[in-house]
C-alpha cells in the first residue's frame, strides 16, 4: 500500500508547498476573503427539473472506439489518441461483448506487458471494455466532444469507463497519450516531471487534439469521423495532472464550455491563471481518502470550487482514493491507492477503499449527468447530482452563478 510518506506522483509535495503560500497563482479559498459562499444542493426553491434520461445507467447508443495517431508538425510531436463515439445499431452485440482491455495496446512489447499487468490485478482492473472496435458511427449529426487528459504517468484509457458512458449518450470523447508522461515512460524510468514545464506540453496537446477534431478535412481522422464533432459543444475533463491540464487549457481556450476536474486542483502547478479568472463551469470530483494529494490538495480543490469564475459543482466521495475512478487502479504499484486495502490519509487508520466497480460507475454517472446538462442542453441534467448519488457516498456543494 502507498502511505503518505511515499512520493505519489510528486503531486503531494507541490500541493503542500502551494498550501503553504509558495504559489502566488493559487488561492486556497480559506479565510475572510474566501469568495462567494457555497450553496447546498437543496437550497433552491421550487421543484427541480427532471432529467431527460437516466444518466446513472448506460445510454441508448452502442459505443465504438478507435485509435488514431495525430501529428503536430509544429511541435514535431505524435500523439496516439483514442476516440470513443456513438456507434451504429449494427455494433450493439459487439459493444455489449466488449474487447479485452489489452486491445488498447495491440503491438508488442506493450501488448505483452499490458496483458501481464491486467492479469495480475483482476480484483482492481476491468478485463473487457464496453465498446466495439472501430464500428460505423451512429447517424449523421455532429456530436458534442469532450477532450480528456490523463493522470501523471497514465495513458489515454485512464478513465475509459467514463468515456464509454458519455459516448453511450451521444457525447464523443477524445483522449491523447501525453507522450513522455505515460505509464510506459514511467516503467522505463523516464516519465516527465510533474510541474509547470510539462504542463505547457499537455495544454498544447489538448488544444491540438480539438483543432484536429474540428477540421472536417483532416486526413488524420478516419473518413467516417470527419465533420462529426460540434465546435459549439466542446468540453474537457482531466484526472490528477490532467485536472491541472484542463484547468489551464480552459483559461486560454474559450471553445471549451464545460469541464470536469478529477482528484486534483487546477491551478496549483502554475500556468499563469488564477482560479477566479476561469469562467468555464466545472465539476470537481474529490476523493476524500486521496493519498496522492493529501488533505492539503483536497483543501485546494475545495477552495477552487468556491472561487471559480464560473459556476461550480463540488462532489466529495467517501472512502475513495486517487485512482478509485480510473481504469488504471492497481495496474502498477504507483496506482494502488483506490483499490482494496489502504491507509486513510485523514487519520492514518487502515481501511478498505470503496468498491472499485462502484467507484468507476459513480464517476461515469456524475460525468454523464454533468455533461448532459452543459453539452446536450438537458436542464435536468444536474438534478440527479444535486439529489445525492443513490450510493450514499457523495456530498455535494453547488455554486451557481
Amino acid at each position: 500500500m502507498l502511505h503518505r510518506s511515499l512520493p505519489c506522483s510528486g503531486l503531494a509535495l507541490l500541493f503542500l508547498l502551494t498550501a503553504c503560500g509558495e504559489s502566488a497563482a493559487v488561492d486556497a479559498g480559506t479565510g475572510a476573503d474566501a469568495g462567494p459562499t457555497t450553496q447546498d444542493a437543496g437550497a433552491d426553491a421550487g421543484p427541480p427539473p427532471s432529467p431527460a434520461a437516466d444518466y446513472f445507467e448506460l445510454g441508448p447508443n452502442p459505443v465504438g472506439n478507435v485509435r488514431v495517431t495525430l501529428t503536430d508538425a509544429t511541435r514535431s510531436r505524435e500523439l496516439p489518441v483514442e476516440i470513443w463515439y456513438p456507434a451504429a445499431e449494427s455494433a450493439r452485440a459487439e459493444a455489449e461483448t466488449g474487447q479485452p482491455m489489452t486491445a488498447f495496446e495491440p503491438d508488442p512489447p506493450r501488448s505483452t506487458e499490458l496483458a501481464r499487468l491486467v492479469g495480475e490485478r483482476p480484483e482492481c482492473l476491468r478485463a473487457t471494455t464496453r465498446s466495439a472496435a472501430a464500428p460505423e458511427p451512429a447517424g449523421t449529426e455532429a456530436w458534442p466532444i469532450v477532450v480528456f487528459s490523463h493522470c501523471h504517468s497514465c495513458t489515454r484509457f485512464d478513465m475509459a469507463e467514463t468515456a464509454e458512458r458519455l459516448a453511450s449518450f451521444g457525447i464523443a470523447v477524445a483522449a491523447p497519450d501525453h507522450e513522455e508522461n505515460t505509464m510506459w515512460d514511467e516503467l522505463m524510468g523516464s516519465s516527465a516531471t510533474v510541474g509547470a514545464d510539462f504542463l505547457e506540453v499537455r495544454v498544447a496537446d489538448v488544444r491540438f487534439v480539438l483543432d484536429v477534431l474540428l477540421d472536417e478535412s483532416s486526413a488524420m481522422l478516419p473518413e467516417n469521423l470527419r465533420g462529426r464533432f460540434d465546435a459549439s459543444r466542446a468540453g474537457l475533463m482531466g484526472h490528477s495532472f490532467g485536472a491541472a491540464t484542463v484547468g489551464i487549457t480552459s483559461s486560454r481556450d474559450d471553445r471549451f464550455i464545460a469541464g470536469l476536474a478529477v482528484a486534483a486542483p487546477m491551478t496549483a502547478l502554475g500556468g499563469g491563471a488564477r482560479i477566479g479568472d476561469i469562467t468555464t463551469p466545472f465539476l470537481f470530483l474529490l476523493a476524500r481518502e486521496d493519498n496522492s494529494i493529501l488533505e492539503a490538495g483536497n483543501n485546494l480543490i475545495r477552495g477552487e470550487a468556491r472561487r471559480l469564475g464560473g459556476s461550480s459543482l463540488l462532489v466529495e466521495i467517501e472512502d475513495a482514493g486517487h485512482w478509485s475512478f480510473s481504469d488504471h487502479a492497481g495496474i502498477i504499484d504507483l496506482f494502488n491507492p483506490g483499490c482494496g486495502m489502504g491507509t486513510r490519509q485523514t487519520d492514518g487508520e487502515a481501511f478498505t477503499y470503496v468498491d472499485i466497480v462502484q467507484a468507476r460507475d459513480l464517476a461515469a454517472d456524475l460525468a454523464a449527468a454533468y455533461f448532459a446538462h452543459h453539452l446536450l442542453g438537458d436542464e435536468g441534467g444536474l438534478t440527479p447530482i444535486l439529489a445525492g448519488h443513490p450510493s450514499g457516498l457523495t456530498t455535494v456543494t453547488w455554486r451557481p452563478l
